[in-house]
């Protein structure tokens, strides 16, 4: 035992006395001025140290380097590309004699990293290797190989160079992006990484997390072959990268320094609200609304214009597919073209406003428009071309079959083509039109409905079901305002509507107009002349057409016609929105034939003009018996007595 401490203490003696030899035979001066040299031939620029350097030669060869400086490009926007507190590097002891550049481990301790683009496109991460004056001779003479260039003319790295980095650490720290062509920058920090580089011609692998806007994301990603990178040439990489908002895969190849990008990537999350909120933006929602979200696409990105095809997206219940193409510009520009497939959009819309018209049947609530002011800026924050198809639409109570529209926004001015849809057992087509450059704020509509469905498209829309029949309808209708006061006021244009084999719910205006006969020829018994809408009450009609002028909000018509079984209706008056109130009068013919609607125009002669007033909520219907009216209900009641005076007098 005794022996073999004396052996232990006799060796540590003679591994002691060869480290202080170490020290003294090498300079640590030279080992950095070695490690500068290698740097700057390699990538063209200078490596400086302004701190302290420390050299450890046991167990293995460290190098501690303090206040590391790595010079930016020409052009740059400071000085440094990095600039670094701490670097350690364990250097093997025949590296330094070999001429291989080998590093065992490579600790980074709070670097301050700038990677940028100059407005001419240029970034900062390109190289340029410096070819030395025998080099030069050698290659001139063609006693070596010429060196292949890159596409930017400057020369690859030496095929016999290669550099290892069995392990490299990133602790702390900032990385800061800055695009000068977009005047746009972007920071990370809290940096902690773990790269590996077995070789140049082999895979890069990095491993770690880092923190951008105060979210954390778990990091781990491949490059195959860096000395492609390096050289400009096409290179492939893959990327995982994770956070509690989402989760993002790529996995592709990049050309010319990453201004080309091509391959696969995917998106996934669990609420597009708080990945929203994360980015300041702020989104109100329903709780159903807005939360799992996935995206799967092939994309392509060059000339700051990101493509991608086999584009499927998924939101919640919905799932979209298509293509798409956004361009990085101010603002930002939108190309797409997507099938919605079967889209509810019910849960995406607002909540109705307690100012809104309610839609309830019994309801005796007026009628208030919204007088809060819009905002629609955001219009100008995006261009767009959008195509979008489905088979079926479910907006609010609307419910709509295929449908093909094509959304374009362009500097603030919005235009919906409603190019064809199929809904309500019938067709149409239009266009809508938003100006929101200027305020007030521009509208216009112009829209043909054939083959409708009356009863059920209004109800869906407005609320009102108190019209059935077949038809059509078309309007061209436009508005300016700040608020849905405003445009309901401004509202301007032409409507006509042509029904037929249908009815008015809520009033019977052949039982009205017979009451009225009756009285107008002295029949004096008990009727009602004035009547509310009744749900047990219809007026049939073979056909209704309507033609309206609306001005101020104001619509009005003159030719207002109804043809029903038993009277003929023609009518006059408005029907004032801002007001939402109607001022109808009516004229009704009752038919004498028994033929009814068959009848060629018969009629009884007795004209009876019935009024249709009152606002929307509670609107009267009573005869108007007046004026006229009167005198004749007189001159009837007058005969009567005479003939029954006759008869008692003689």
């Amino acid at each position: 035992m005794r022996i073999f401490l004396k052996f232990v203490a006799v060796i540590a003696v003679i591994i002691a006395l060869l480290t202080l030899a170490a020290t003294q035979l090498i300079s640590t001066q030279d080992i950095v001025k070695q490690v500068s040299t290698k740097v700057e031939q390699t990538t063209g620029r200078a490596l400086t140290v302004n701190g302290e350097l420390n050299l450890q030669v046991f167990p293995s060869l460290l190098l501690e380097l303090n206040d590391v400086h790595f010079a930016n490009a020409l052009g740059g926007s400071r000085a440094e590309m990095a600039k670094i507190d701490e670097l350690e590097l364990h250097i093997p002891w025949l590296s330094l004699f070999s001429g291989q550049l080998t590093i065992e481990k490579f600790v980074i301790n709070n670097p301050d990293i700038l990677l940028e683009k100059t407005a001419e496109g240029k970034v900062n991460w390109q190289f340029s290797p410096i070819t030395s004056a025998a080099d030069k001779v050698a290659s001139n003479t063609k006693t070596l190989p010429e060196q292949p260039a890159n596409n930017d003319g400057n020369l690859a790295l030496p095929e016999s160079f290669d550099l290892r980095l069995d392990q490299v650490e990133i602790n702390g720290g900032t990385l800061t992006y800055i695009d000068h062509e977009m005047n746009d920058s972007k920071t990370l920090d809290q940096l902690s990484l773990a790269i590996a580089l077995p070789s140049l011609q082999e895979t890069l692998n990095i491993a770690g997390s880092v923190r951008y806007m105060a979210q954390v994301f778990e990091l781990e990603s491949s490059i195959t072959t860096p000395a492609k990178a390096i050289n400009n040439q096409a290179f492939s990489v893959n990327l995982a990268l994770s956070s509690a908002l989402a989760k993002l895969n790529y996995s592709g190849e990049l050309l010319q320094q990453g201004q080309e990008i091509t391959g696969k990537l995917s998106l996934a999350g669990d609420s597009v609200k708080q990945l929203l909120n994360w980015q300041n933006i702020k989104l109100e929602a329903k709780e159903n609304a807005f939360n799992q979200f996935s995206l799967n696409t092939n994309i392509r990105f060059v000339n700051n214009t990101l493509a991608m095809n086999e584009l499927v997206v998924k939101l919640d219940a919905l799932a979209f597919k298509g293509s798409s193409a956004i361009t990085l510009s101010t603002p930002l520009k939108v190309v797409s073209n997507i099938d919605l497939g079967v889209l509810d959009l019910n849960p995406y819309l607002p909540a109705i406003s307690a100012t809104e018209p309610t839609q309830k049947e019994n309801s005796a609530e007026p009628i208030v428009w919204d007088n809060t002011a819009l905002d629609l800026s955001v219009l100008k924050a995006l261009n767009a071309e959008i195509a979008i198809q489905s088979t079926q639409l479910f907006a609010r109570e609307i419910k709509l079959g295929e449908n093909e529209l094509a959304l374009t926004l362009d500097n603030g001015m919005a235009t919906v083509q409603l190019k064809s849809f199929e809904g309500y057992e019938g067709k149409g087509s239009g266009v809508v039109t938003l100006n929101a450059t200027t305020k007030p704020y521009q509208f216009s509509s112009n829209f043909k409905l054939t083959d409708i469905n009356a009863e059920p498209l209004l109800t869906d829309a407005i609320g009102f079901n108190k019209l059935m029949g077949k038809g059509h309808l078309v309007w061209q209708l436009s508005s300016q305002g700040r608020s849905q006061a405003d445009f309901i006021s401004q509202l301007q244009g032409d409507l006509s509507l042509n029904f037929i084999d249908g009815a008015i719910k809520g009033l019977n205006l052949a039982a009205i107009a017979k009451s009225a006969s009756n009285i107008m020829q002295g029949n004096l018994a008990s009727v009602s002349l004035d009547s509310d809408f009744s749900h047990a009450e219809q007026t049939d009609f073979a056909a209704l057409t309507a033609e309206f002028t609306v001005k101020d909000g104001i619509a009005q018509s003159k030719n207002l016609s109804l043809l029903n079984p038993f009277i003929r209706v023609a009518g006059v008056g408005d029907i004032d929105l801002p007001k939402t109130t109607v001022n109808l009068q009516v004229k009704s013919k009752i038919v004498a034939s028994v033929q009814g609607q068959a009848a060629n125009n018969e009629s009884s002669g007795v004209e009876i003009p019935i009024k249709i007033t009152g606002p929307f909520h509670d609107i009267k219907i009573r005869p108007d018996v007046s004026s006229g009216a009167k005198d004749k209900l007189k001159n009837k009641v007058k005969d009567k007595l005479k003939d029954k005076l006759k008869g008692l007098l003689g």
